[in-house]
């Protein structure tokens, strides 16, 4: 084929998925990629849950509770960068099941671990096998989306997050005082996996657009009919004719070279800065928030049950989300979360009775949901080619605020105390919402191939 004719041909299947008045993924593919936002956010936050069971199993001081989360962390970061872009290179499909195994394997193993060193390892693979899920997840989603419809199908798979979320507190209250309950915790979510490595290879398809810009025209074509077959039974009548869209570069799409060049590289920064800062708030929250609440002024107990009930706020915000993802533009709603984020952190510090606690956790917990824009957001900016690697490294390399946070968490409690180390943490989110809404871009409703340019 001549390079015309492969760019047409490029072009001709974005149209066709971008026509698609609704998503061409069917029904099980829907839940198995739910599945993996809800798995990841379960095991963020249960880990806030258990960490007091464990350090006092192991007998752990407060620097080797950090070290354990930052080892967790870290294992995040490596296997967000390497399966992600084992993904763009392999295969959305493929590298999901790779994901799906190393979780099992590491949830398991850490529920049998033996001693510090061994749950130090385990969690290490357990982060690795989660670390690329959401962003091979939302890519997969994303690629097979129309662009008006785009944010609310991604925020329909972030409604599974919401609900790990929201589930975590309330299991792990139940279960922690047993003599087993921490290794159920975290065994139970390489339990599901197991049954995920067959769903997801019976299920789950591979992105027609990443297929296209890798030159295996048929599947891709094959996959798109698909599609359109799904979409066209939900839709009821003949689609709409395919509009002419911009193509995509095919040849050198997998050289992760190609971000450091315009218009990625702005992009890159501005979302990596917005990762970090928004990472090092929100896991603070989600693994040390009954910790830094008891230091406030509660005890242990009270404040474990205080944070579960703001867990309640987690699907009001996937709801309101929900609404507004495709209403308003992306960066605004980022921004706009990132506000009311900070206004939750600032009750809870301001704290004088429970119900205004209790209204802090609900308003943060909410926003984290509703934060799934951002997600949107990151995977809307890419090429398709480097989408997943791109979506790695500013979520991935982001982390390095969470690596960092439980030694800062640590620092800030011996220092200043809990109610200080809130308004730090409310100071840090506004710093997020300030570098999206600053330097970001518009995005809502545009077509993936027009962002990529």
């Amino acid at each position: 084929m001549t390079i015309k004719s492969v760019t047409d041909t490029v072009a001709t299947i974005n149209a066709r998925i971008d026509r698609l008045p609704y998503s061409g993924l069917s029904k099980p593919a829907f839940v198995v990629i739910g599945l993996a936002y809800f798995f990841v956010y379960y095991d963020l936050s249960v880990v806030g849950f258990t960490l007091p069971k464990i350090s006092e199993v192991f007998q752990l001081t407060g620097e080797q509770a950090a070290v354990l989360i930052a080892t967790y962390l870290a294992g995040y970061m490596v296997g967000d960068y390497f399966i992600s872009n084992f993904g763009d290179r392999r295969g959305r499909r493929t590298a999901m099941l790779v994901t799906v195994v190393v979780l099992a394997l590491g949830s398991i193993l850490s529920a049998l671990s033996w001693d510090f060193t061994s749950l130090l390892i385990f969690r290490f693979i357990t982060g690795a096998g989660t670390g690329a899920e959401i962003a091979l997840a939302t890519t997969i989603v994303t690629e097979t989306s129309p662009p008006h419809k785009r944010g609310k199908y991604l925020q329909l798979m972030y409604f599974w997050g919401a609900a790990g979320l929201t589930i975590a507190p309330f299991v792990s209250l139940a279960l922690i005082d047993s003599e087993m309950g921490w290794r159920i915790l975290l065994g139970l979510g390489g339990v599901v996996a197991l049954m995920l490595i067959f769903m997801r290879g019976r299920f789950l398809p591979e992105s027609g657009r990443w297929l296209a810009v890798h030159g295996r025209f048929d599947l891709a074509d094959r996959e798109v009919a698909k599609m359109e077959a799904i979409a066209r039974a939900k839709y009821g009548r003949e689609l709409p004719a395919p509009q002419p869209v911009p193509s995509e570069h095919v040849h050198g799409e997998g050289d992760t070279r190609r971000l450091l060049k315009k218009p990625y590289l702005s992009r890159l920064l501005v979302t990596l800065l917005f990762w970090t800062t928004w990472l090092l708030a929100t896991n603070a929250y989600l693994s040390y928030g009954p910790t830094i609440i008891a230091e406030a002024g509660g005890d242990v107990g009270s404040s474990m049950l205080v944070t579960a009930l703001g867990y309640l706020g987690t699907p009001i915000g996937a709801i309101l989300a929900f609404i507004f993802i495709d209403r308003a533009q992306r960066k605004l709603l980022i921004f706009t979360v990132c506000v009311v984020f900070a206004v939750g952190l600032s009750l809870i510090a301001i704290g004088g009775s429970q119900p205004t606690v209790i209204l802090g956790t609900f308003l943060s917990s909410a926003m984290i949901a509703a934060n799934s824009a951002a997600y949107v957001y990151m995977a809307e900016i890419f090429p398709t080619g480097l989408r997943a690697t791109a979506f790695s490294i500013v979520e991935g390399g982001g982390n390095i605020g969470s690596l960092i946070m439980p030694f800062v968490i640590v620092a800030l409690l011996a220092t200043v105390g809990g109610t200080a180390s809130l308004w730090v943490l409310a100071a840090t989110v506004l710093i997020a919402g300030l570098v999206i809404l600053i330097g970001g871009i518009r995005t809502t409703g545009k077509e993936l191939t027009k962002l990529a340019q």
